[in-house]
C-alpha cells in the first residue's frame, strides 16, 4: 500500500534566535474511490514524530473554477473520528462514508482535509510553530461508466511563452503527471513540463512553458506524457479550448 509522507516547513524570515517546527504524518491510501456499491473506505494515518499530534479531519466539495482548486463545505461525506490525537509513532484509523447517491452520469470530486491542531505555545517562546495541512482526493464514481476526454490546444503569448491547455470534456477525472512538447516531425529537443495536476470533468487547465528557440511558433505540436490512466500521445491544435 502506498503512503504519502508530508512535512511542512516554515517559509519566510525568522528571527536570528528563532526556530521552526512541523509535524510529519503519513496517510494510506493516498486516494479514495467510492461508488453506489462501495459507500465506505478506511484510511490509516501514521504519526512519524515522537511527540503526539492532534489532527482534525473534514470532507470538502472540490471544484476547479478557472482551473484553480476550490474547496467548500459539504454534507455529502462524513469522516470519523473528526478530530483525534495520535501518539508518537502511533497510528489512527479513519473511516469515510458517502451519504448521498452517486450522480447518474458524472463522477463527483471531493477532498479529505487533514489539519494539524497545533499545541498552545508559551508566550516566551521565540520559535515558529507550523501547522500541517494536507488534502487527499475522494472520487465518487458515476452510476454509469464514466471516462475522461481531453482536448489539447496551445497558443503563443506576446513574450514568447507557450501556453498549453487541456480541457476535460469527459465525465471522469484524469491526473496528468508530466508531459513533453515537441514540434511534429522534428528531431529538436523536447520541452518538458513537470505538470502534475488533476482535471475534473468540465475543467480547463493551463500550463505556461518557456521553450526559447526549441519550438517554432508555426509548428504543429505533439504532446507525449504520463497520466494515472497510462501514457498518452496527442496533437495540439492552435487556439483556446
Amino acid at each position: 500500500m502506498r503512503a504519502i509522507a508530508v512535512s511542512l516547513l516554515a517559509i519566510g524570515m525568522l528571527a536570528a534566535a528563532g526556530t521552526a517546527a512541523a509535524s510529519s504524518i503519513s496517510v494510506a491510501p493516498i486516494r479514495v474511490e467510492l461508488s453506489s456499491g462501495k459507500r465506505t473506505a478506511v484510511l490509516t494515518v501514521r504519526n512519524q514524530d515522537d511527540a503526539p499530534v492532534v489532527v482534525q479531519a473534514r470532507p470538502a466539495a472540490w471544484s476547479q473554477p478557472q482551473g484553480e482548486d476550490q474547496l467548500d463545505d459539504t454534507h455529502d461525506l462524513v469522516v470519523t473520528p473528526p478530530i483525534f490525537t495520535i501518539a508518537g509513532k502511533g497510528t489512527q484509523v479513519l473511516r469515510i462514508a458517502l451519504l448521498r447517491d452517486a450522480d447518474a452520469t458524472r463522477e463527483l470530486g471531493y477532498r479529505l482535509v487533514l489539519s494539524e491542531v497545533p499545541p498552545a505555545t508559551p508566550t516566551e517562546t521565540t520559535g515558529l510553530r507550523v501547522a500541517l495541512r494536507i488534502t487527499l482526493p475522494v472520487f465518487i464514481a458515476a452510476q454509469t461508466h464514466g471516462a475522461p476526454d481531453l482536448a489539447w490546444s496551445h497558443k503563443w503569448l506576446a513574450d514568447g511563452t507557450l501556453e498549453v491547455a487541456a480541457q476535460n470534456r469527459g465525465t471522469a477525472h484524469l491526473q496528468i503527471l508530466d508531459f513533453d512538447v515537441q514540434a511534429a516531425g522534428s528531431a529538436a529537443a523536447k520541452v518538458h513540463a513537470d505538470a502534475s495536476h488533476y482535471l475534473l470533468p468540465g475543467t480547463v487547465i493551463h500550463w505556461q512553458l518557456h521553450p526559447g528557440s526549441a519550438l517554432a511558433h508555426n509548428a504543429q505540436l505533439v504532446i507525449q506524457g504520463h497520466s494515472d490512466a497510462g501514457d498518452f500521445t496527442v496533437t495540439s491544435a492552435p487556439g483556446t479550448p
